[in-house]
Parts: structure tokens; C-alpha cells; sequence
């Protein structure tokens, strides 16, 4: 059945989409800085670049997180959602807060702001958190409509999935996680405190929770089986625990580095890497139940995508999270491009996440089949996109294990370290360029779909033989390999602190394994994306 009041995603998709390009433009311009640092110096500052990037990726995650729950809230429902013309009012406010702060982002260059009760009203410059208190009060008052308009429309609480449960909280701790990085602090160590609390509870605490149950409830959807509600339910549940004891205490990491006591790096580093556990196995037992029942998924790129989220959460949220949150690796890492390898995958598994989710949506907002086109540049779109990822993520690690070593042990100035990390630049900017063909490919399928008709062109499935590029055959083995690469490179930061590298001054240890760690992480991140995607396709799922 298909409801009216699904096509109020529609205006959110669009809005997800052209945020999700200013973000790469802006990604783009960073790159040219790293290639040429005063390129555009005075007017546009590398800073002021960097804050675009970051809030074009928060407002595309939001708008396109949105705009799947306005799809699938009838859906769960089985009816129209509760006051749509609050929906059309939050979509404005949406757009009020990207307009008016991309607007007021500039103003940092000149130190010109609006105050009002002691509180900066246009931008605060925080990382991450850089909008203004005005910007703020919109945004939250949106969300608090949104929850509205959610709350009255589900069925009563007591009739609620467990997955159900899961996207709620988790939504709803996300917006709310939202306010104490927005709180004004004079005492800087206490500022930077709550601005992870924002941060870093965000990507460990509640969009874990929230994606989590997203990934649930389209289990539920595409394999309508009770058997799966009962794998969904037992995982979600072990997924919102690790969420809430591992994913709190694992934000320790950041603590030591803002003045709180020594501790906290240890408790941070050894409760940082467990919470993609859940996610895998709820995938692998939802495929089985699949395979038993011979249901076959028609929306493939949305799926691919899904697979995504396993993939990156695994490697670049768990494993790379793994190598640089250990205590005695943190000393040396932080603040270094080794962390931009593990930040840039793990938004990359948020990012698929909402690409999957506006992938599922819309076939139904359009009324359009999912048709020939549609699935082979959604498929193009992923796997340039996570190729190009992997490319650019791996390329960072090893320019910041060159930034480690000039920087904190050589004492080298700026120059000389932007020189030697410069040498990865190609692959970052290679990997760039892949990413953002990959998105034409995402864009132009979701506007083609939009705009244009659609003929009744299913694709077909190329019957192959199972190989062991087409199975999951040997995935249990390559995970176990990437366990051991990760622990690899956790051993060759570490060693920076041999005597061989602090006095000899010889960095061929920490070279050499650190990069036979990442790059060996990056090969088997893509052939787990290979086998685990033309597995899905050809429903060769036995392992």
C-alpha cells in the first residue's frame, strides 16, 4: 500500500542529495590546501572549508535520516502520518538552519558575530559544532516536532519492534546529544568535554543505536519472516547494551587530551571496538533465514549499501578505531592524519548507511519499478564510492605515520611535515575523485528516478556458477586476517616508542609494519565488499 503523506520524504531526499555534493566540493578544496596551503588563503580559510565539509555531511545525514522516517513511519503504522503540515514546517525549519548557516559560517573569517544574553547567536566556532545559538534553537525545536509527529503516528509503545525501539531511542539521544555541545563554556577543558559528548556519542553511542534499528526494521521489511523478528530482537539487544557500556566508556580516548585524569585513555581504548559485533552477525542470520526461504531482493543498490555499513563499520569503525585508541598508540596518533583514516571510514559506514535507506525509499516515493538503470548505477555508485573511500582513508594513514614520525620525533618544522606527508597526496586526491564519480552515479540515479519516467526494464541476474568471488566461502577467515593486520598496526605505532626509533632515529619498524597493516586492511576490505555484494546478488550466502 502506498501512502500519501510518504511523498512528504520527498523534498528531504532532494536536500540529502545536494548537501552530500557541497560536502565532496568542499572536500575537494581541502585536498587543493594540502597541495598548496595558501591556495586560498584570506578567502576561504582552510578552517572556514573544513567547517562546510563537516556540517554539509551532519545536515545530509540528518535530512536523508529524516527523510527515511517519514517513508517507513505509514509503513509501520499502516497509516497516514499525524499532522503532515508539521512535516512541511520542519522541512522549511531544515532549510532555514543550512541556509542561514552556511550563511553565517564566513563571519569566523572576520570575528564579526550576534550576541544576544551572553550566548553567540550566528556561530560559536567549535569544531564540529560550529553553528550559532540561533541556528541551535531552530534545529532542536525541529527536532522536538519531529518526535511529535513520530509518537503520533506509530501504534501504541507496547506494539513496537524491538528495532523499533532502537531507531527511537537512538534518534531521540541523538537530538539530544545535540545540546551540551552547543552549551556556551568559559572554561575551555570543560567546553571541549561536552563538545564530545556531541561528538563522539553521535557516531558510538546513538547513531549506532539508531542505524542499528533502521537496519533491523528493513530486515524485517525486505525478509518477512518471523524467524528473523526473533534474530533481529536478540541482536538489537546486544547491540543497544555494547552501545551504552562500551560506546560511553570508549569516549575516554578524547578525555585525556582535553586535561581530565590519565585513566580515561585507557578505559577509552579498550571499550572502543565492540559495537559492530551485533550489526554482522544480525546480517549473516537475516541471509540465512533468506536463502531458507528463497527470497530475492529486488532493490539491489540499496542493499549493496547496506552491506556497506557492515564492511566500513567493521574495518574503519572497529578495526581502524582498534589501532588508534589503544593508549600506548593514542600518545602517538592523536591529532595526526592517522585518525583521519579511521574518521573518514567511519563516516564513510554512516554515509552508505543513509544512501541505502534513500535508496529503499525511492522506488515508493516516485510510484517508478526499480529497473535496469537503476541498478547498475546504484551498484556503480557503490563501488566507486567505497573503493575511492578506501583509497583515500589508506592514503591518510600513511602520510600521518610520516607526520608522527617527523613531527613528535624528529621535532621537523611545519614545512618539512607537510612536505614528506604531501608524497600520499595523489592517493587521497585519486580516492576523491573516485568517491565523487561514484556520486554522480548515486545522483544521477536518485534524479532520474525523480524526474524523468521509468520503463518496466527489470534487471537480470547473470546466472555464474558459485566461485569463491561469488560466495561467502573464507569470509570468517578474512576477518580473522583483518583482526590480525589491525593488531599489526596497533604494534608498529607502538613502536615508535623502541629505542631504535626515539634515539637510533630509524623509522623502518613503525614504516614498514604500519603499512603492511593499512594496505593489507584496505585489500581485504575490498574483497570482503566483493565477495559479500556478488554473493548477495547471486544468493550464494553459505559460508
Amino acid at each position: 500500500m502506498v501512502y500519501r503523506t510518504q511523498k512528504l520524504a520527498t523534498p528531504l531526499v532532494v536536500v540529502a542529495v545536494l548537501l552530500f555534493l557541497v560536502q565532496l566540493i568542499f572536500g575537494g578544496i581541502l585536498a587543493l590546501y594540502y597541495i598548496s596551503p595558501n591556495i586560498l588563503s584570506g578567502t576561504l580559510n582552510f578552517n572556514l572549508a573544513r567547517a562546510y565539509h563537516l556540517n554539509a555531511l551532519l545536515f545530509w545525514l540528518f535530512s536523508a535520516t529524516f527523510a527515511a522516517v517519514i517513508y517507513v513511519l505509514p509503513v509501520l503504522s499502516g497509516r497516514e502520518i499525524a499532522y503532515p503540515g508539521i512535516l512541511k514546517i520542519i522541512v522549511l525549519l531544515l532549510l532555514v538552519v543550512v541556509v542561514g548557516g552556511f550563511l553565517s559560517l564566513p563571519l569566523m573569517q572576520e570575528g564579526r558575530n550576534a550576541w544576544a544574553l551572553g550566548q553567540p547567536l550566528l556561530y560559536e566556532g567549535k569544531e564540529y559544532v560550529e553553528l550559532g545559538r540561533l541556528w541551535d534553537a531552530i534545529l532542536v525545536f525541529a527536532f522536538i516536532l519531529f518526535a511529535l509527529v513520530v509518537l503520533k503516528t506509530l501504534p501504541p509503545m507496547k506494539e513496537w519492534p524491538l528495532a523499533l525501539w532502537a531507531l527511537v531511542f537512538g534518534a531521540a539521544i541523538t537530538f539530544v546529544l545535540y545540546i551540551p555541545g552547543n552549551i556556551f563554556f568559559k572554561h575551555v577543558p570543560t567546553s571541549e568535554y561536552f563538545r564530545w559528548w556531541t561528538v563522539h556519542y553521535w557516531v558510538e553511542g546513538a547513531l549506532e543505536v539508531a542505524y542499528a534499528g533502521a537496519f533491523g526494521l528493513l530486515l524485517m521489511v525486505l525478509i518477512p519472516r518471523e524467524e528473523v523478528k526473533r534474530v533481529v530482537d536478540k541482536y538489537i539487544f546486544y547491540d543497544v547494551v555494547l552501545a551504552a557500556t562500551s560506546g560511553i566508556l570508549g569516549q575516554g580516548h578524547h578525555y585525556f587530551w582535553i586535561g581530565t585524569p590519565t585513566f580515561w585513555i585507557m578505559i577509552g581504548g579498550i571499550f572502543s571496538a565492540l559495537e559492530i559485533l551485533p550489526l554482522t552477525l544480525m546480517a549473516f542470520e537475516a541471509l540465512r533465514i533468506a536463502k531458507k526461504s528463497n527470497i530475492k531482493f529486488e532493490n539491489l543498490p540499496s542493499m549493496y549499501f547496506m552491506v556497506g555499513i557492515l564492511l566500513f563499520g567493521l574495518v574503519g569503525v572497529a578495526l581502524q578505531g582498534l589501532v588508534i585508541t589503544w593508549p600506548w598508540t593514542n600518545w602517538w596518533e592523536h591529532g595526526t592524519w592517522v585518525t583521519m583514516l579511521h574518521a573518514h571510514e567511519c563516516m564513510m559506514a554512516f554515509s552508505m548507511g543513509a544512501i541505502s535507506l534513500i535508496l529503499f525509499a525511492v522506488p515508493g516515493l516516485t510510484g517508478k519499478p526499480i529497473d535496469r538503470t537503476f541498478t547498475i548505477w546504484g551498484k556503480r555508485a557503490f563501488y566507486l564510492m567505497a573503493t575511492g573511500q578506501i583509497i583515500l582513508a589508506t592514503s591518510f594513514g600513511l602520510a600521518g605515520i610520516s607526520q608522527i614520525f617527523n613531527y613528535w620525533i624528529k621535532g621537523e618544522p611545519w614545512s618539512t611535515v607537510w612536505s614528506t606527508r604531501s608524497l600520499f597526496m595523489p592517493g587521497v586526491v585519486v580516492g576523491g575523485a573516485i568517491v565523487f564519480l561514484g556520486y554522480l552515479y548515486y545522483a544521477s540515479t536518485i534524479f532520474r528516478h525523480l524526474l524523468f519516467p521509468v520503463r518496466e526494464e527489470p534487471y537480470r541476474v547473470e546466472k555464474a556458477p558459485p566461485t569463491y568471488m561469488n560466495t561467502l566461502r573464507g569470509l570468517p577467515l578474512l576477518i580473522v586476517l583483518s583482526i590480525v593486520f589491525s593488531l599489526i598496526g596497533a604494534a608498529g605505532i607502538w613502536s615508535f616508542f623502541s629505542e631504535q626509533v626515539l634515539v637510533g632515529r630509524n623509522p623502518v619498524v613503525p614504516y614498514v609494519t604500519t603499512a603492511i597493516s593499512f594496505i593489507g586492511l584496505a585489500i581485504l576490505l575490498e574483497l570482503m565488499i566483493i565477495k559479500f555484494t556478488r554473493a548477495l546478488e547471486h544468493q550464494y550466502y553459505e559460508i
